[in-house]
C-alpha cells in the first residue's frame, strides 16, 4: 500500500528535469517547457499574501524559453501561469 501512496504523490507534483529556475526582479521561478510552444511558471516560493504578479512570471518564461510570449493565462488560486512562445528562427 505504501508504494502506491509514493506514486501518486509523484503524480500529484512532479518533478522534471526541464525545469528551470529564474530570477526575476529578485525573486526566483521554476519555468518549466511543456510542449514545443507551451510553458509553465509558478513561483518558487509564495509567501502568505504575496502573490507574482503575471508579468514577472512572464518574464521568467521568456528568459528561460529566449522566445516571445503571446499569448498566457494566470491562475491567481495555484499562482500558476502558462504561456504560448514564439521563437524568431532570424539571425542578425
Amino acid at each position: 500500500m505504501t508504494c502506491c501512496l509514493a506514486a501518486c504523490s509523484v503524480l500529484i507534483n512532479p518533478q522534471t528535469d526541464t525545469a528551470h529556475r529564474i530570477e526575476v526582479d529578485g525573486r526566483s521561478y521554476r519555468v518549466e517547457q511543456i510542449t514545443a510552444s507551451t510553458w509553465t511558471a509558478t513561483p518558487a516560493a509564495v509567501l502568505t499574501g504575496l502573490l507574482p504578479k503575471a508579468a514577472s512570471l512572464i518574464q521568467a518564461v521568456e528568459k528561460a524559453s529566449g522566445c516571445k510570449v503571446t499569448d498566457s493565462s494566470f491562475s491567481q488560486q495555484s499562482a500558476t501561469l502558462s504561456a504560448q512562445v514564439i521563437c524568431s528562427q532570424q539571425k542578425n
